[in-house]
């Protein structure tokens, strides 16, 4: 059984990206004071590990969703997205969305 290459690079990218992005917060963490991490997350932790995270989510839902079902496509509003601009689109809504639900949540 042959691996196909472009399923070997999404599970790759699925995997690396979020322990990639942990092990640069862990880095920056340790490598700041903590009273300076502590203020700075206080007083903005949606921009600083919200919209990180709701970024890496988005990217994830698309990048499930174009693996399990094929190429993703928008037809709305007399748009029509095929493709790789289907994908953007897709995560532009997506991140949106998740930023938006932060916004309104954050108190």
């Amino acid at each position: 059984m042959k691996a196909n290459p472009k399923r070997v690079i999404v599970w790759l990218l699925v995997i690396l990206v979020p322990l990639l992005g942990g092990v640069a917060v862990i880095t920056l963490a340790l490598r700041t004071p903590p009273e300076i991490m502590v203020k700075i997350i206080e007083k903005q932790f949606a921009a600083v590990i919200g919209l990180p995270l709701a970024a890496g989510l988005a990217a994830l839902v698309v990048v499930v969703l174009r693996h399990t079902e094929g190429p993703i496509k928008f037809k709305g509003l007399g748009f029509e997205f095929e493709g790789a601009s289907g994908q953007v689109i897709l995560w532009v809504i997506c991140f949106l969305a998740i930023a938006g639900a932060i916004r309104l949540l954050w108190i």
